[in-house]
């Protein structure tokens, strides 16, 4: 079966604004859910992400939210670029096109450079949901496959379909990120809310015996918090951070400014910093200019 956008986002494929007239040509499919479906595309050498949906109440939603964080003396500040529709099928399609951040996932970071890294990640991670909260919004589907890692364990947030006006009931979530799912708390959008997926998430990504796997599959009358103290002592990046785990899955803190001034207290006390990315070309260009530094001397000696 052919879904409504298999055709108008095949690589290659053009799309044309009809309001502002502007032609963006499709270079791959990122992502494609419930609530929309997203691209990589380019305009001249620029590239964008663009998405398009037909749920046009949602689709809206995160317009409004991203058009008034755009607005803001934040980094998400010129996030969302235009505002237009297309025609698929005979029909108006709306989409938008915001900034593209290329990167990795989380897990694959950390897979790649070791476990010592999610205390940059986590630190770079509550910065930016500090920001957010500061604007008066929560993310509410805070997890791995919505925000991206890149050089130097940066990061940057990439779905905003969940993000809800504080105080309001949270509109998109994800069940295991949920603290209404292990009975800690209700979906209201809050800055704890946010703190406990922040924890869930952290959890996931140093689970090395994925224990969530079995954990969240269990008759919802079993389940709570509890259950997920152990994965705390699985591995030894877990256990450092466990305090700051443990107050976040038990809504410890109202505000994301004070948990991010608790992490950094934290990391400096236990002096975590990650091992050295490694460079192989460091070491080569150490060594050549080793060898040149000591060929001049020898010439002129």
């Amino acid at each position: 079966m052919t879904t409504w956008y298999e055709d108008a986002f095949r690589p290659g494929s053009e799309i044309r604004g009809k309001w502002n007239g502007r032609v963006y040509v499709v270079e791959r499919l990122l992502g494609a859910g419930s609530n929309g479906v997203v691209a990589l595309v380019r305009r001249g050498t620029s590239r964008f992400a663009l998405k398009a949906g037909r749920e046009t109440v949602d689709h809206q939603s995160e317009i409004n939210s991203l058009h008034a964080l755009s607005l803001t003396a934040t980094t998400f500040k010129h996030f969302l670029v235009e505002v237009d529709d297309m025609i698929v099928q005979d029909r108006e399609v709306p989409f938008f096109v915001m900034r593209y951040i290329e990167g990795v996932r989380v897990s694959d970071y950390i897979h790649k450079h070791g476990q010592d890294w999610i205390y940059v990640i986590g630190s770079n991670l509550l910065k930016k949901l500090t920001e957010l909260h500061r604007c008066g919004y929560v993310f509410g589907d805070l997890k791995i496959e919505n925000m991206i890692v890149s050089k130097y364990g940066h990061v940057d947030l990439i779905d905003f379909g969940g993000m809800t006006s504080k105080g309001r009931a949270i509109k998109q979530l994800t069940e295991v990120y949920d603290r209404g799912f292990w009975k800690a708390g209700e979906r209201v959008a809050e800055e704890s809310y946010d703190l406990f997926s922040f924890a869930i998430l952290m959890m996931k990504v140093l689970d090395v015996r994925d224990r969530f796997q079995n954990i969240q599959h269990s008759l919802p009358q079993n389940r709570e918090v509890e259950q997920l103290y152990p994965i705390l002592r699985d591995s030894r990046a877990a256990a450092r951070i466990a305090p700051f785990l443990q107050r976040a899955l038990n809504g410890h803190w109202q505000s994301s400014e004070e948990a991010y001034q608790y992490w950094k207290r934290l990391v400096a006390d236990q002096k975590l910093t990650p091992s050295p990315l490694n460079f192989p070309w460091l070491k080569i260009c150490f060594a050549a200019s080793l060898l040149l530094f000591c060929a001049t001397v020898y010439i002129y000696w």
